[in-house]
């Protein structure tokens, strides 16, 4: 292991020392040493104030909030829009670098032994990250990108061509560029910033390289975890409606369980209340054991379908799907976005 590594390491191992993390600790206990709840943390504030503004136009006319979002989103994509790409594939590159080279059997953390083993940590991230909205589009997605096909593919007179560019246009927004943007090089560099260098676990560190103290406290440091906050919330309500409309829809064609609202809110409240409990009986006990018990499901249920499924068509189609995700999809820009106006 070089030099470099080393020192990484051994700073991980040492991190308890450093005085650093005393006075990053202090900024963050300070901003939020008023009242323990945080009533006075601007970020609260800043974040409950956007999302209560959301959804009382959702009820007041969800039309208008329809036409806003569309409206935004169609301009973001125009100004934003190759920046994101290249962004989410360098992602990727820069996080598959890190795993496969030198930097990829440093410890982070602060401990030498992680908590539990490698299997258990991976269940927890896939069924943290993926929730509802990965067990409602799994299958959803590609069926509606092959009925619908994508501006990059338009309509195939094969079949099978088809429905391999549905698994393609569906393995950019669950696949490798994906999972590097939203967890795996995110995850590195909050973990080195906070155990290396001892700044508070917040959203707000992943701009210190660039904003330094500003990025820790204020409004600035304030903004920044206000919008993360009302990320989270969009990734996070979404998915668990879809999951009320899925489960739903399951337990009407199963079992003639009558599909409607009723129905949807028990669902979405059991789901809740499982949640909760799952979180409180803490990280080791409860959020362990059923994402456990789910994943080995998942590999059980994939394996049937390896087995007893169109087997060739599956992994011809995934390998043909990742290589145009990778090579094509990835940079490819509609001429409609492009066009200014």
């Amino acid at each position: 292991m070089s030099d470099l590594t080393n020192s990484m390491k051994a700073s991980t191992m040492s991190v308890s020392s450093k005085k650093p993390q005393a006075k990053h600790n202090d900024i963050s206990a300070t901003e939020n040493s008023p009242d323990k709840l945080g009533l006075s943390n601007p970020a609260l504030w800043y974040s409950g104030g956007f999302i209560a503004l959301f959804v009382a136009i959702a009820l007041y006319d969800g039309e208008l909030l329809s036409t806003l979002v569309n409206t935004g989103f169609v301009w973001a994509v125009k100004v934003f829009g190759p920046y994101w790409q290249l962004l989410l594939l360098l992602t990727f590159l820069i996080g598959l670098g890190l795993a496969v080279g030198r930097t990829g059997k440093v410890i982070l953390g602060g401990t030498t032994k992680p908590e539990m083993d490698g299997f258990r940590w991976m269940a927890i991230i896939f069924c943290t990250l993926l929730a509802g909205g990965g067990v409602f589009w799994a299958a959803a997605e590609p069926i509606a990108h092959y009925v619908s096909p994508p501006p990059l593919y338009g309509a195939q007179d094969n079949p099978q061509q088809g429905a391999v560019n549905a698994l393609s246009q569906s393995f950019m927004h669950w696949g490798f560029l994906a999972w590097a943007i939203v967890g795996s090089l995110t995850s590195i560099v909050v973990m080195h910033l906070h155990y290396d260098k001892g700044l508070p676990l917040k959203p707000r560190i992943l701009l210190y390289p660039v904003l330094g103290e500003r990025a820790l406290k204020g409004q600035i440091g304030a903004l920044i975890d206000a919008c993360c906050i009302i990320v989270v919330a969009a990734g996070t309500i979404g998915p668990i409606g879809f999951l009320g409309l899925q489960v739903s829809y399951a337990l009407n064609a199963l079992f003639d369980i009558p599909d409607g609202f009723t129905t949807q809110l028990i669902i979405i409240l059991f789901a809740i209340v499982l949640y909760t409990v799952s979180a409180l009986s803490g990280l080791n006990r409860g959020m362990q054991m059923l994402s456990r018990y789910n994943v080995i499901l998942a590999i059980a249920l994939m394996a049937y379908i390896l087995l007893f499924g169109p087997t060739d068509f599956i992994f011809n189609g995934y390998i043909q799907g990742v290589g145009t995700m990778l090579i094509t999809s990835s940079l490819w820009r509609a001429t409609a976005v492009m066009k200014v106006g």
